[in-house]
């Protein structure tokens, strides 16, 4: 995947079970872990809002994309 200027915030579940949101942006790399879900989903959304620009996606179990979205502010 190319690096862009558009931070990712990429949301999968680990083989234990737990969900994690991985951040990586020019400059920055964080993780974090939920035990749910949606704790997950709502903490990479709430990053993503906090953000002039951000990309979001749900990645399945092999890696692939499941879903994505792209956040920017408006103008």
């Amino acid at each position: 995947m190319k690096e862009s200027g558009t931070p990712l915030l990429s949301v999968t579940q680990t083989r234990d079970g737990v969900w994690s949101v991985n951040e990586r942006g020019p400059g920055r790399v964080a993780i974090a872990y939920f035990p749910t879900k949606w704790g997950a989903l709502k903490h990479a959304v709430r990053s993503a809002r906090a953000k002039p620009r951000c990309r979001v996606a749900v990645l399945a179990r092999g890696g692939a994309v499941a879903l994505s979205h792209e956040y920017a502010e408006a103008s």
